[in-house]
Parts: C-alpha cells; structure tokens; sequence
C-alpha cells in the first residue's frame, strides 16, 4: 500500500513521537543528559529517514533558567532604591541613576537579549539539530521552522490562576526601577516621596524572591511544550521525503535551551541568519491543546511586548484563509518565546500557537500537568496541516519553477 504526504500529518501518525519524547525520554531540561537524548532521537530519526539530507548538529553552552535574568535586576533595583532613601544628596543621585539603568537592562531580560553579567556564569552543553530538506529543482526560495527540544520546569507564575498577572508583578519591576530612580534622584534632602520610594523598593524586592521562588520548580514532561512541536516537524520531514516540493527548501531545526534563553535560537540566527535573511520562519511551540492562532503580540511585560514580521503573518493569513477547517487566527498571547530574538535580526518570523479555549492562554505552560494525557491528538495534526500548507503556499508563488 502506497502513502500520501497527509498520512504522516495525521494525529495516529504524529502521537508516538509526541509519547517518545514526554513519557519515554521525560523532561528534558536545558543543558540536561534528557535534552540531549532528544536530539539523538531527533537526528537518529531524521537520518533513517533519509541519509541523503544534510543533516548536522550545532552544539554550544548556555545557562540552563530564566533566574538569572530576572531575580537579579529585580533585587538590584529594590537594593538601590532602597540605599536612594538616605539624605545624601550624591547617594541619591547615584542610586537613582543606576535604578533607572537596571530599568533599560529589565526591559531587554524581557526581550530576551543576554545581561552583562551573564559571560562569567557556568554553562552547560547544549545543541540544534538542522536538516535541510532540498526541493526537487533549483531553489528558489526557503521556509525554516523551528521547534525547541527541551522542556521547562513548573512555575507559580505560570498557573492559569496567576499568569493574567505578569504584566503587574515580574513585568512591572521595568516600571518600578525606572519611576523609583526618578524619583529618588529628584528627591533632595527633604526627602520628597520617601513612603512612595520606600514602597517600590520593597516590591522590586518582593519582585525578585517571587523570580526566585518560581526558579524552584520541578521539570515537567513537556508533553505540550514541546513535544507537540517537535512532533509536527517530524511529521512534516517524513511528508516532504515522500513529496519534496518544487523550488523551496525547507529547514528544520530542533533547538536546544529554548526554555532557558533561547539560546538556541539565538545560535541559529547568529549562525544562519544572513544565509536566509529572506526565508521565513515560523516557530511551532505548544501546539497540543485547544486551538491554533499565530500570535500578534508576545511578552510577559507590557514595556517588553515584541511582535512579528507581517510577510510571515500574511502568509499564516493565506493559510487560515485557504483551511478554514484549520480554525486558524491571530492573537495576542501572554508568552516568552524565540521570536524575540528572531526579530531582533530582522528575520521574517512568526509563532504559531495553541491557546486554551476558555482562559485564551497557552495550556499546561510550564505546569506539571503538561504530560501526554492532557494532548489533544487532533490539535497536534492540525497543527502538522498547517505547517504543510504554509510550505504548499509558498511554493505555488509566482516565480516558483
């Protein structure tokens, strides 16, 4: 019996892949044995698939959490804020002005771009895989999809229950350092605004023990995030094996420390970037559950939101417009991801997402819950079918061979 490119997008098709990952190799955190396991698995099943792809693995180190970037300014603030409420009036000046430093370095940890301090701290080993999938003629034009291996850990912050709150805990420490640094450097000696000054230190220090305390969690499956992701890109190699397209290559690339920084990504787009500054790139994370959108705005600060490359959304558009069964659409969505970086090269990147139905948020995100038996089989292949269609659509442009 012969195979079709859709058999392997199918849900029965694309779960063993999903299982694999969050229940046979489990939680996979950034810069763990588990997380490169993942890779093996990934690349081992790439190769048997077709040792003729150019298919190689990109290692480097990276930190292995997000602690490092945010409970670190957030105490800093609160601490000069807090030597800013003595009488000095050159004390003031200089707890002020570096408030407000720390205000412009909160806002890139938001951002996802690397603190200074982060060069001296100890990294372990982490890799991409990339495979380059060749159109059947001369190449015309490039899509890259990514999906990151690793999983993340359970936070508090990321419960269903508190997550609508990030943008006024986590996300306001920019906020708080900034308008406290004003502050005090305009305080004087009669120590105007001391009880207002007094009480953003406080909060940027209760900004940081809660950074803290959410970096204290145990690792989750990562059956949603994201094994589901990983799992479509599998499933989309296998259908491009049995039917490349015209004139577009196509690019996987598995990423390590995604949870972490996004270091992966960051090292593909420092690496590659130039190389396919015309392609576009679509991040496929947490696409077992609920529906699909691309999303219009990320971030988990309101003085961070970054957003993405209208050619990559007129393109997930098309997509929607062309399978309506798909129920795709675009939304903004409470979420820290790769695209930051992405854009910050000015890379035509979009995500593509699945958000709970009820709560409008990524479900299971970073929770304990996020393990095989909370995937919908169906949202994993639809997910698969819009990857597959978004590759359709670009190689029937004009220009195409």
């Amino acid at each position: 019996m012969t195979t079709t490119p859709l058999e392997f997008l199918d849900a029965d098709h694309l779960m063993p892949f999903v299982r694999q990952l969050s229940v046979g190799i489990g939680p996979r955190h950034p810069t763990s044995h588990a997380e490169r396991e993942a890779a093996d698995y990934v690349y081992d099943t790439l190769h048997g698939l077709n040792n003729r792809w150019e298919i190689s693995r990109q290692t480097f180190r990276s930190i292995d959490g997000f602690r490092y970037r945010i409970a670190p300014l957030a105490a800093l603030a609160g601490l000069s804020l807090l030597v800013g409420l003595r009488k000095d009036r050159q004390t003031q000046f200089i707890s002020g002005a570096f408030s407000v430093g720390l205000s412009i370095l909160s806002r890139d940890a938001f951002l996802a771009r690397p603190a200074m301090w982060e060069a001296a701290l100890p990294r372990g080993e982490s890799q991409n895989v990339i495979v380059r999938i060749p159109p059947r003629r001369t190449v015309d034009r490039r899509v890259v999809l990514i999906a990151h291996l690793d999983s993340g850990i359970h936070r508090l912050t990321t419960d269903s229950r508190m997550v609508r709150q990030l943008p006024r805990t986590l996300g306001a420490i920019t906020l708080m350092a900034l308008v406290g640094g004003v502050l005090t450097v305009l305080s004087g000696k009669k120590q105007r605004w001391r009880t207002l000054r007094a009480l953003l230190a406080g909060s940027a220090l209760g900004g940081a023990g809660l950074a803290l305390i959410d970096e204290m969690g145990p690792d989750v499956a990562g059956a949603n995030g994201n094994a589901s992701g990983v799992a479509v890109l599998l499933g989309v190699a296998e259908a491009l094996n049995k039917r490349p397209l015209n004139s577009t290559e196509v690019i996987l690339a598995f990423t390590g420390s995604a949870t972490a920084i996004s270091t992966g990504a960051d090292v593909l787009a420092t690496e590659y970037g130039k190389l396919w500054q015309d392609a576009v790139w679509l991040v496929v994370a947490n696409v077992g559950c609920g529906e699909l959108c691309w999303v219009t705005r990320h971030g988990i600060s309101p003085y961070a939101y970054y957003y993405p490359d209208s050619q990559a959304v007129d393109l997930l558009e098309q997509v929607a417009a062309s399978r309506p069964d798909l129920g795709l659409m675009g939304k903004p969505m409470v979420t820290v991801d790769e695209i930051s970086i992405l854009r910050d090269r000015d890379l035509h990147a979009a995500a593509l997402m699945g958000y709970d139905r009820a709560t409008g948020l990524i479900p299971h995100w970073r929770q304990n819950s996020d393990t095989i038996h909370e995937i919908e089989p169906e949202t994993v292949e639809r997910a698969a079918n819009t990857c597959w269609t978004a590759l359709k659509l670009v190689d029937q442009r004009e220009g195409s061979a």
